[in-house]
């Protein structure tokens, strides 16, 4: 489709449809928060799994576009998720920095967050395995068979994700944070629905446009898949989490803020498992065993990992403070600081190694 087109006019063609998805994923977000001051759900929860679902549109459709529209170049899927989560941890790692005192007189619910934590290392776990592992040793579904190249770990991962959303609380802890004026009561329910689901199909297909803008782009500048992923549709694709946590950040609501960022992090996961099993031809997982882009994947691989376990430990640190002393201190200003220069120096690292 964008074959012909030079190079300096495919960055533009990126850039006018990332400035798109940002405009309409932050249409999506309203609509998703004005059902949240609707309700009595867990900001926690609203933020990881409905808000985290709505904001990763993006990756959701350009990864099914790369693996049916584009199965020669499958690997930016994996590239693109990968790619995301590093830089979703960036964009709270940006605002734990910019917004380090309001974070730290924010009332965090743990038990939510931790939940979700815990439920990404386990996928990251199953990750880990099916690119490093040895093909031969991995669960592949009917050899013979028509879905011959099918690597059941994706349907683990898609189990895990549903256990980790069925584990986590969904009801406000009773320290959570008081109830507001609601700001879209003219909004009625119906029109809600209607003006999400007509957002829904605008981000939908820039998100598709923008990953044939992608893969031209890479052929032109001669980019392997994966790094084209990581760089190009993962900042594109995460533009709505850059605007929705900030803006969230704003308005004090930093357990919806945080909870999109890891809830993101938890559902991109999926799209590699519905990817797995679209792109029967050859498996995403196994399938960068022997390849160029081995090396980006593991790189993105192990910085993520360490970034979560940052992040993980510095809400524990945090927790156990705030549980013995009752107070939020100049330490808990200290740790955010740090945590959010860790969590930004993981892509950082990335892009100059």
């Amino acid at each position: 489709m964008f074959e012909k087109i030079p190079g300096p006019a495919l960055i533009v063609i990126y850039i006018v449809l990332a400035a798109l998805i940002c405009f309409f994923s932050k249409k999506l977000a309203d609509y998703v928060d004005a059902l949240d001051k609707k309700t009595k759900i867990s900001g926690a929860f609203i933020g990881a799994v409905l808000l985290a679902a709505v904001t990763s549109l993006p990756e959701l459709f350009t990864s099914i576009s790369a693996t049916i529209l584009l199965p020669e170049s499958a690997n930016l899927v994996v590239g693109n998720i990968l790619g995301s989560n590093l830089f979703d941890l960036a964009i709270i790692g940006i605002a734990m920095v910019l917004f380090f005192k309001l974070f730290a007189k924010a009332k965090i619910e743990y038990k939510s967050h931790f939940t979700v934590l815990i439920g990404v290392g386990v996928i990251y776990a199953i990750i880990a395995y099916g690119l490093l592992g040895n093909p031969s040793i991995q669960p592949i579904f009917a050899k013979d068979g028509y879905w011959s190249n099918i690597n059941l770990l994706a349907l683990l991962i898609i189990i895990v994700y549903i256990i980790t959303v069925t584990l986590q609380p969904k009801e406000q802890e009773e320290n959570d944070e008081e109830e507001k004026d609601d700001p879209y009561e003219h909004l009625t329910l119906k029109r809600i629905i209607i003006c999400f689901f007509i957002f829904s199909l605008l981000l939908v297909a820039a998100s598709i446009f923008i990953t044939y803008t992608t893969d031209a782009i890479a052929k032109f500048y001669t980019l392997d898949a994966t790094l084209a992923g990581a760089i190009f549709l993962a900042i594109a694709t995460s533009l709505p989490e850059l605007v929705s946590t900030f803006t969230l950040c704003k308005k004090g609501n930093f357990n919806a803020a945080l909870g999109d960022i890891v809830g993101s992090c938890l559902f991109n996961f999926i799209i590699i498992g519905i990817a797995e099993f679209m792109a029967y031809k050859s498996s995403l997982l196994p399938g960068f065993i022997n390849t160029p882009d081995i090396k980006d994947a593991i790189q993105m691989l192990y910085l993520t990992v360490g970034v979560l376990i940052f992040l993980t430990l510095s809400l524990l640190v945090n927790f156990f403070s705030t549980k013995k002393n009752k107070v939020q201190g100049k330490m808990h200003y200290a740790v955010y600081i740090i945590s959010g220069i860790a969590l930004l120096s993981g892509y950082i690292i990335f892009l100059i190694i």
